[in-house]
């Protein structure tokens, strides 16, 4: 059973589309009670492989795993010289097998003597993952949201629920800002709500008049108030709750939350625009308004 539960560990990693960090890894593991030994050796692998290396189940302890990962060990840090001999170039074959056979002698004991230490460091930055990833899931807390609120001044009329999930994307803001895909994603899944996105260009502020030749104003755009400067046009399609439309109007809870999130994440030199529908009232089928106007028999008349 345990043997299954490690192959089924080894699929999951390996099988990811992205390089899991170690300590994410091991933090995980020590949740599930594994036992794992961590091997720095692949370093040289690492320009063309991912964090973890290999899984594999221990040879020394039943139970344990031992996870060999692409990092520098002490041994790859310090000098050649601070754990080989010098030796003498030689062209006899069996004096270079021997001196060969040496380095790897002291290459293992260089590397036991440097493992507890290389360890205890290892642990310390899964302690580090694990109190972020307990910091970054206690966002939703009502004590937490309430302090960070004041500290990004987010406006007390935004719910709390929604105001918890834009805190959660703040330290991801930098990969946000500028992607409208992802943008739109996230925006929806704060406000429940189905988006649509639409690119126009930025009016001019000033008023222009029909004179002509008003240099810096309608001279460049010929009269047109439109600029080059980007626009977009967020629109929530077919509100859910139409009974509290105040909330999607401007100054509203639902309005207040995205144009904070799109003052965030949009580039400054953009522009944006947050509009709504609603859904049309279904109708029942009649013929006309008129009485008898409409006669349902061998023909129909509408």
């Amino acid at each position: 059973m345990k043997q299954a539960a490690n192959k089924t560990i080894r699929e999951e990693v390996f099988e990811l589309d992205f390089d899991l960090k170690a300590e994410t890894f091991v933090s995980y593991l020590d949740d599930c009670q594994t036992s794992i030994d961590i091997r720095l050796d692949d370093f040289f692998k690492r320009r063309f492989s991912k964090d973890i290396t290999e899984i594999k189940e221990s040879l020394q302890k039943e139970g344990m795993l031992d996870v060999n990962l692409s990092r520098r060990s002490f041994y790859n840090i310090f000098p050649e010289r601070f754990f080989h001999s010098t030796y003498a170039s030689t062209s006899f074959v069996p004096t270079m097998v021997a001196d060969y056979n040496s380095r790897v002698v002291e290459e293992e004991h260089a590397r036991k003597f440097f493992k507890p230490l290389e360890t205890e460091f290892f642990l310390q930055r899964v302690a580090v993952e694990k109190q972020e990833d307990h910091t970054f899931k206690s966002m939703g807390g009502p004590e937490l949201v309430h302090f960070l609120m004041d500290l990004w001044n987010i406006d007390r009329n935004i719910p709390k629920r929604m105001a918890a999930k834009i805190l959660k994307t703040m330290p991801f803001i930098y990969k946000i800002a500028g992607d409208l895909p992802l943008l739109k994603v996230i925006l929806e899944n704060i406000i429940e709500e189905q988006l649509t996105i639409t690119h126009d260009f930025a009016s001019l502020s000033a008023n222009t008049s029909d004179d002509p030749w008003q240099l810096g104003v309608n001279m460049a755009t010929a009269g047109g108030g439109k600029t080059f400067l980007p626009k977009y046009v967020f629109t929530i399609a077919n509100i859910r709750k139409p009974e509290e439309i105040q909330e999607y109007l401007p100054g509203g809870k639902i309005e207040s939350v995205v144009r904070f999130f799109l003052e965030h994440t949009l580039p400054v030199e953009c522009d944006f625009e947050i509009n709504f529908t609603v859904t049309k009232p279904k109708r029942a089928f009649v013929m006309s308004e008129a009485v008898y106007a409409g006669r349902l028999g061998i023909s129909a008349t509408i």
